[in-house]
């Protein structure tokens, strides 16, 4: 199982275990705001993430950066594609769930990024 000890950069890894105890404490919403800062770090730390593209299930190519989540806290594509990525909130306020996604997204996909 990944823990945010895994993540190497200081800054990073202290935003997601953050983000852990703001989950720990019933405050989802908090938590979904500290990833989206940390998503956003680590595409600034490894900006490769924005030039890697993948193939979807319709055949089309996408940013990587774009496999965030996009359940209320959404990654802006035209943002990405100019390499200055934003994540824009559709919504106020966010289940345990949701967070969790989030969490589990952010710090699996630093860890993979050697952040």
């Amino acid at each position: 199982m990944a823990t945010p000890e895994q993540v190497e950069h200081p800054e990073l890894r202290e935003l997601i275990a953050a983000a852990h105890t703001l989950m720990r404490a019933g405050r989802a919403t908090d938590a979904v705001r500290t990833l989206a800062n940390a998503y956003l770090l680590l595409l600034s730390l490894k900006p490769e993430l924005l030039d890697q593209a993948v193939a979807t299930m319709s055949g089309r190519t996408v940013p990587l950066a774009m496999r965030w989540p996009a359940l209320g806290a959404n990654l802006d594509v035209d943002a990405v594609l100019a390499k200055q990525p934003r994540i824009v909130f559709a919504r106020d306020r966010f289940a345990l769930s949701e967070a969790m996604t989030y969490y589990e997204f952010t710090l699996e996909t630093s860890i993979a990024a050697g952040a």
